[in-house]
C-alpha cells in the first residue's frame, strides 16, 4: 500500500481517498497541520498548490453544476493571457465562473459565480477543466475589464490566433442592448496582434482616444541597401514621429536607458525621425503631457481633456 509523505498535488475529496489509497487519519494529520486548504467546499488541495491558479480552478471544477464552466479572468489565464493590471500583478486571480440561469452557482470565499447564457461551443476543456472558450473569453474580457486591460489581452490572444476579430465582431453584433457592448466593438476594431507588449496596447489606446490617427505598428528603418536597422513600436511614417513603449524589464535599467537615448539621438540624426520614449507611469497616468507632446510634433491638437481609464 501506498503511503502519503505530503498530500498529492491535485484536487480530491473525501470520496477519492479509498482511490487513492489516503488513510482518513492521514487527511486528519493533514488537516491539523494545515498542509490541505479548501479552496471550494468539500474539495481538497495541497496548501503547496494553494497560489496554483490552475490546480485551484481543477477544484472548483468539481464543485461547478452541468453546463458551468470557469470564465473571465481565470479562463484567461488558464489559456495563457494575464488579465492583471500591473498594480496587481503578484495578486492571486480570483477564481470566477459562469452557470447556466437557473443553476445554482458555487458559495465560496474567493470563488466569483454569475449566472448567464452559455451557447453552445462557449465552454473547451482545458487540462480536464471546463473553461469559456477563447473567444467568450475575450468578449467577457472586452466588457467588463477595464479598456486598456481588455485590448492588452485581447492583443496578445490574437497574436496568438486564439481570437479573431471578425468573429468577436459578428458575435457583438447579436448582442443589441447588452451591457458595454458598444466598448467591446470599438477596442476590437481597435485590436492590434502586431503588438508586442501590453504596454504598447496601453500606448495605443491613449493615442486614438487623444484624436490622433491610429499610429503603424512594428516600423522598419532601413538602411540604403534595404536591410532592417531598427524597429519603432508605434508612429507615424509621414510625419516621421514614432512613440515607444519603455517597460521596466528591458529598458529599466541605466545602461538600456542609456542605450535608448544613443539610438533615437540616430534615428534623429541619420534619418529624420523623432522618437518619444515612455514608461508605465505616463501611458498609465493622469498626466496629459504624453497627449500634448506627441500633438505639438504631429501637429495635431489633442481632443481629449481627461483620461477615463
Amino acid at each position: 500500500m501506498r503511503t502519503w509523505d505530503q498530500p498529492p498535488d491535485g484536487p480530491f475529496e473525501r470520496s477519492d481517498l479509498d482511490r487513492l489509497r489516503i488513510p482518513r487519519q492521514q487527511l486528519a494529520e493533514w488537516l491539523a497541520l494545515g498542509a490541505v486548504v479548501h479552496p471550494v467546499r468539500g474539495v481538497y488541495l495541497a496548501e503547496r498548490c494553494a497560489g496554483d491558479t490552475g490546480a485551484r480552478a481543477a477544484a472548483l471544477a468539481r464543485r461547478l453544476p452541468p453546463g458551468a464552466a470557469v470564465a473571465r479572468s481565470t479562463a484567461a489565464w488558464l489559456q495563457g493571457f494575464d488579465p492583471r493590471a500591473p498594480d496587481q500583478a503578484d495578486a492571486p486571480l480570483p477564481l470566477e465562473c459562469v452557470v447556466p440561469v437557473g443553476a445554482t452557482p458555487p458559495r465560496r470565499p474567493g470563488v466569483v459565480a454569475r449566472q448567464s447564457l452559455l451557447l453552445p461551443g462557449d465552454v473547451v476543456d482545458v487540462d480536464g477543466v471546463p473553461v469559456t472558450s477563447p473567444d467568450r473569453t475575450a468578449l467577457d474580457l472586452l466588457r467588463h475589464l477595464r479598456p486598456h486591460m481588455g485590448l492588452a489581452v485581447l492583443d496578445a490572444m490574437t497574436a496568438a490566433s486564439a481570437a479573431a476579430p471578425d468573429a468577436l465582431l459578428e458575435r457583438l453584433a447579436g448582442m443589441p442592448g447588452q451591457r458595454s457592448v458598444a466598448r467591446a466593438r470599438r477596442l476590437v476594431e481597435l485590436c492590434e496582434p502586431a503588438s508586442e507588449s501590453y504596454g504598447e496596447s496601453w500606448l495605443r489606446l491613449r493615442l486614438v482616444d487623444a484624436g490622433f490617427p491610429r499610429p503603424e505598428p512594428q516600423i522598419w528603418i532601413h538602411d540604403r541597401a534595404g536591410r532592417g536597422l531598427y524597429r519603432l513600436d508605434l508612429g507615424w511614417r509621414e510625419r516621421k514621429v514614432a512613440t515607444e513603449y519603455d517597460g521596466v524589464e528591458f529598458h529599466g535599467s541605466p545602461a538600456a536607458r542609456a542605450a535608448d537615448l544613443r539610438r533615437r539621438d540616430r534615428l534623429a540624426r541619420e534619418h529624420g525621425w523623432t522618437v518619444v520614449g515612455v514608461g508605465r507611469g505616463e501611458v498609465l497616468g493622469h498626466s496629459l503631457a504624453l497627449e500634448l507632446g506627441v500633438g505639438h510634433l504631429l501637429g495635431i491638437a489633442p481632443t481629449i481633456r481627461r483620461r477615463t481609464w
